[in-house]
Formats: structure tokens, C-alpha cells, sequence
């Protein structure tokens, strides 16, 4: 699967994708995004993730690169969240922050979006950012998601807490 839009294009992680993405995991700027900043993986954690990548279940984490002229510049990967394989919980993440405000995760976010409905027959879409990250909040809001709730997430080992806003978007 790859699908090309005007600005970008998403594609399946390869391997050589692991050291790319090994960096973004542990750049505290991006990671300050997503309240992960305690996450510190090792190039290893990082080529196990891709492992599984490779052949997910219909539950598992199906993980993309966005790609702009070519070179990664993000991941975007959903996971089915409902018996009937019709709800995804969308994931996207900007790596390259000088990138960052020029629109390309709207870009890729819609291309993504167009074929979870069209090519995987999605019937609803959800996103869970952090309340503190107005800029995915906008994101969402800019493809159409709706918040449905607010809940707090407590704090764990790799995540700092805080409150989740869950928002949705339904097939028409």
C-alpha cells in the first residue's frame, strides 16, 4: 500500500526507517507532544516495534511513514478498536519539527482518512490527543473530528499523565 497525495505521501515502514524513527522517539520536543518524554528507546525496542509492524493482527498497531519528496518526515498508523473492524483509532506524529505548522500532518491526515473509510470500509474514526496539545487538537478539528469526552490518563512508566480528549468522525 501507498497512497500519494499532493504534498505527501504515506507508505509501510521499511527498514531503514528504524534509525529515522529511533530519533524521533527520543527527541524530547516531539516526545513533549504526545506527554512521552519518559520514553527512551533503544535502536533494538525500536526495530522489535517494526517486527510487528510487518505482520500486525486486525488489533494491532498498523504503522505508516509520511513521506514529503521522499524522505520520512512522520508516522501515521491506526488500530482497530470494535468487534465489527469498523471503529480505528488514528495516530499521527510530525517528526521532523522544523516541518512542524506547514500543514503536511493535514495533508497526510486526510489522505489516510479518505482511504480508512474508502479502502479499509471504516464506519468511524477516533483520535485521542492530550487537552495540553492544542495543536493536535486543531489538527482534528481541521478533518473534521468532533470531541466526545474528556478523561484523565494517569501516569505510567514511558507517559506523564494528563487529561485525553477523545474526538470522532463519522462516515457519511
Amino acid at each position: 500500500m501507498e497512497l500519494k497525495g499532493k504534498r505527501v505521501t504515506i507508505r509501510p515502514v521499511t527498514e531503514t526507517d528504524i534509525p529515522v524513527i529511533h530519533r524521533w522517539w527520543n527527541d524530547p520536543v516531539v516526545m513533549r507532544e504526545v506527554r512521552a518524554e519518559k520514553l527512551k528507546p533503544s535502536l533494538e525496542m525500536v526495530r522489535k516495534h517494526w517486527a510487528a509492524w510487518q505482520n500486525p493482527g486486525p488489533r494491532d498497531f498498523h504503522m505508516f511513514i509520511i513521506c514529503l519528496g521522499g524522505k520520512p518526515i512522520g508516522e501515521i498508523g491506526y488500530r482497530c478498536t470494535d468487534s465489527d473492524t469498523q471503529t480505528f483509532s488514528l495516530d499521527i506524529k510530525i517528526g521532523e519539527t522544523d516541518l512542524w505548522g506547514r500543514g503536511l500532518a493535514a495533508a497526510a491526515n486526510r489522505l489516510f482518512i479518505d482511504w480508512l473509510f474508502n479502502g479499509l470500509h471504516a464506519r468511524r474514526l477516533t483520535v485521542e490527543p492530550g487537552d495540553w496539545n492544542q495543536r493536535s487538537i486543531r489538527l482534528a478539528q481541521k478533518c473534521g473530528f468532533k470531541e466526545i469526552r474528556r478523561e484523565a490518563s494517569p501516569a505510567n512508566a514511558f507517559f506523564d499523565g494528563g487529561v485525553g480528549v477523545t474526538m470522532q468522525l463519522d462516515r457519511d
